[in-house]
């Protein structure tokens, strides 16, 4: 099935016809799945817009070989900017990069831990975005791992869906107006994270206001 679950939200006007179609969902990273949404909503990405295109990937690679002469490695690029975590130089002063000691990262879950029942989590651009229908926004959510979490037997994934959702959600009302209630969202787990660790966990997001 396309949706793992169902979440349509409907707007109807005075004369009782469907004006709105409101999704906010987990969807798979399927191309046959999402070009069959795609040519159901317009705005979700279809089998043609859901990868990096040739400029794009050879941008992301000159960008991560960039990072990592000043980053020891792209996990500490991203508790560094996005989870503003501290970082020590590593190596000689004439070829030291940034490394985020694990007694920062424990420090910063022990502070997640005290204060929340879920995770600390960034909602930032994605500046590799794909070739995504005009109109739509390409995220990607990350998530700073409390390092307990139980992992998903099928689909390996260490956050639940419901925290997703409810992240995304509580992400884009910070962003967006807060009298704007109709936006529209769907994820997916990614196929192929640059990214892989026991630290950080990320999904990619499509929205709309």
């Amino acid at each position: 099935k396309i949706f793992s679950d169902l979440y349509l939200y409907t707007f109807h006007n005075d004369n009782n016809l469907l004006e709105e179609i409101m999704i906010r969902q987990k969807i798979s990273s399927n191309p046959e799945s999402m070009q069959e949404l795609h040519l159901k909503y317009g705005w979700i990405p279809g089998a043609e817009s859901i990868r990096p295109n040739t400029a794009i990937k050879e941008k992301k690679n000159n960008y991560i070989t960039n990072m990592l002469n000043r980053y020891v490695s792209l996990q500490d690029l991203v508790l560094h900017r996005f989870f503003g975590l501290q970082f020590a130089l590593q190596g000689d002063w004439t070829n030291s990069r940034m490394h985020v000691p694990d007694t920062e990262i424990s420090s910063a879950r022990l502070t997640v831990a005290k204060n929340s029942k879920t995770h600390e989590f960034r909602f930032v651009p994605n500046s590799f975005s794909y070739e995504v229908p005009t109109g739509t926004n390409h995220y990607v959510l990350w998530f700073l791992l409390n390092g307990n979490e139980n992992i998903d037997p099928i689909t390996h994934s260490p956050i639940t869906d419901d925290e997703i959702n409810s992240s995304i959600e509580q992400a884009l009302r910070q962003l967006l107006d807060s009298n704007n209630n109709k936006f529209s969202f769907v994820w997916y787990l990614n196929p192929k994270p640059t990214i892989i660790s026991d630290v950080l966990y990320h999904v990619q997001v499509f929205w709309i206001p």
